[in-house]
């Protein structure tokens, strides 16, 4: 993946540690999507993961702190492949170590949160963390040819 900082992004979305601002997504994710021809069901994946990526950023990274930084960087480094990179500048943390929720039990209808690193695990191709100076970066990899 590019996230490391060697590919050329080609789109950015700068947003604000603002809930409000999540707002910008949907119709970013649109845009790219008829711009490069992004099939439905990856679009849906890629605004998934997008949305809580950033809402974890914004709600558990911030803790609340209005004025921060969060940049959604997208690129593609190949034909039908899309990747998104999350920079933050919050307190380190990856999510590629935390661990899972175990499966509900027979007695669980429904567990509120916790949801967002099964969601990212499951409807990405690829997911990688780097730790930044002061923050993170997390880059998403979504293949159209599955």
């Amino acid at each position: 993946m590019t996230g490391n900082g060697t590919g050329q992004m080609q789109d950015q979305l700068a947003l604000r540690s603002r809930l409000s601002d999540m707002t910008q997504l949907s119709p970013w994710i649109e845009s790219l999507a008829t711009r490069h021809a992004i099939p439905g069901n990856v679009q849906f994946a890629i605004e998934l993961c997008l949305e809580e990526v950033v809402s974890n950023v914004i709600r558990h990274g911030y803790a609340g702190a209005e004025d921060c930084s969060v940049l959604v960087s997208f690129a593609m480094p190949r034909e039908s492949y899309f990747e998104f990179v999350v920079d933050d500048e919050a307190q380190p943390f990856n999510p590629l170590e935390a661990p899972e929720l175990g499966a509900l039990s027979p007695d669980e209808e429904t567990r509120v949160g916790g949801q967002g690193i099964r969601l990212v695990r499951q409807f990405a191709d690829a997911v990688e963390y780097q730790p930044k100076a002061s923050g993170n970066r997390l880059s998403m990899g979504f293949s159209a040819a599955k």
